[in-house]
């Protein structure tokens, strides 16, 4: 074969690689573009760094569908909860999306608790795997203690503060009765939070909740008993239903690129205990 030839043959073969590949980045394109439900998939507890990336990429999504083709929010729910204000973000990015007219349909799988029902409770429909563990209305404040840790290192901490209680949520020192009176009262108005974000999602009266918003768990039955759900179902039920509600005759997900694994952050070098984060003091839906 001359050299000629065996040129014109790799410049076909170039050509061909680069038609390809612009046919697969066409085809993607594409299924983002006539995706008509974004899917949510909440499987983790609810951190302070993925869930609000997610919950700005349902804003950006739906900005930017012009052509109005996104019908609905699909969110599957597997989560025993996390932090409050993650779980508030998310509420609200769903919220927004109703606001724009999708149907918001949320299926919790096997647990949906705290935070993970906080989120679920504002769509339009919740469905339930009947085996599935929900409701645990309630708010906790963590506050990480170090006063014995720092001792056995032989380390004093001296605090100059402005204010009795300027110091009242940091690790180096004891919290006295009525630190705990004050973190108690804290934790309970974020509670209050939570129980007007359910009353009004699920149009309840908030004094009618307050037999179940102890914290308690609750199973799917009971979650339907008390108008915490809509029905008991399968994955496959609450994407007929979201096809009901939505008027689509097939649900084509728009996806967010997946986060990293565990495997692939260790590999990268990313430290999976953030020291400085554990100090923090923190509400949580759990």
């Amino acid at each position: 074969m001359k050299g000629k030839d065996l040129l014109l043959l790799v410049l076909i073969f170039l050509l061909v690689l680069v038609f390809a590949l612009f046919v697969f980045i066409r085809v993607l394109r594409l299924n983002f573009l006539f995706g008509n439900t974004i899917y949510v998939k909440i499987d983790k507890p609810i951190d302070d760094d993925e869930i609000p990336k997610l919950a700005q990429w349902i804003y950006d999504v739906i900005d930017s569908d012009k052509a109005n083709r996104i019908k609905a929010v699909f969110v599957e729910i597997n989560s025993p909860g996390g932090s409050a204000a993650s779980s508030e973000e998310m509420y609200q990015a769903l919220k927004y999306a109703k606001s724009k007219g999708k149907k918001v349909i949320a299926y919790i799988h096997s647990i949906g608790a705290s935070g993970g029902y906080y989120i679920a409770s504002v769509a339009d429909k919740i469905v339930a795997n009947p085996t599935a563990l929900t409701g645990s209305i309630g708010a906790i404040i963590v506050v990480p203690d170090i006063v014995d840790l720092s001792s056995k290192l032989g380390v004093k901490w001296d605090i100059y503060k402005s204010g009795e209680n300027k110091d009242l949520t940091q690790p180096f020192r004891r919290r006295t009765e009525k630190d705990s009176v004050l973190l108690t009262e804290l934790a309970k108005d974020i509670w209050k939070v939570f129980l007007e974000r359910v009353a009004e999602s699920r149009k309840r009266k908030v004094e009618d909740l307050l037999p179940i918003a102890d914290g308690r768990i609750l199973t799917a039955q009971e979650a339907l008993k008390w108008n915490l759900v809509d029905t008991l179902g399968t994955r496959r039920d609450a994407l007929e239903i979201l096809k009901k509600e939505a008027k689509i005759k097939k649900v084509s997900f728009i996806q967010r690129r997946e986060r990293r694994g565990l495997l692939q952050r260790m590999l990268e070098g990313e430290s999976l205990i953030n020291v400085g984060e554990l100090l923090k003091p923190k509400a949580y839906f759990l």
